[in-house]
């Protein structure tokens, strides 16, 4: 997901989008197992000219995100108003395991039978 910020627009001096990572958290669930979890914003950048489709077709554009060839969906999506700005919030969740060195694998010990010897005193 690269750039955390920027701006979209089709044709340079036309209407677009802004967006920011809101934030990012990484919680351990097992000892090589994690869940991370992003939080995005998404603005028009023309406040007073939003077409009436725009948050179906955000909604449509960000569900599934391609992360170095693994699709991710969003667990949430938010079309809201702050402040009589209308914005969009996207929340991603993605689980991934970290990848341990391969452990050496164990030698085969070799047993050979020992004869007790019994001391008499």
């Amino acid at each position: 997901m690269h750039p955390a910020t920027g701006s979209a627009s089709p044709n340079p001096g036309t209407p677009g989008i802004s967006y920011r990572l809101l934030s990012a958290q990484l919680t351990r669930e097992r000892s090589d197992r994690f869940v991370q979890s992003h939080a995005f914003e998404i603005r028009w950048l023309e406040k007073d000219n939003i077409p009436a489709t725009l948050p179906d077709e955000l909604f449509e554009a960000v569900e599934t995100i391609d992360v170095e060839g693994t699709p991710y969906r969003a667990t949430e999506m938010r079309w809201e108003t702050e402040n009589d700005t209308p914005r969009m919030l996207v929340y991603y969740t993605m689980r991934t395991t970290k990848v341990s060195e391969s452990a050496a694998t164990m030698q085969q010990l070799e047993q050979r039978p020992t004869a007790l010897k019994a001391t008499r005193e």
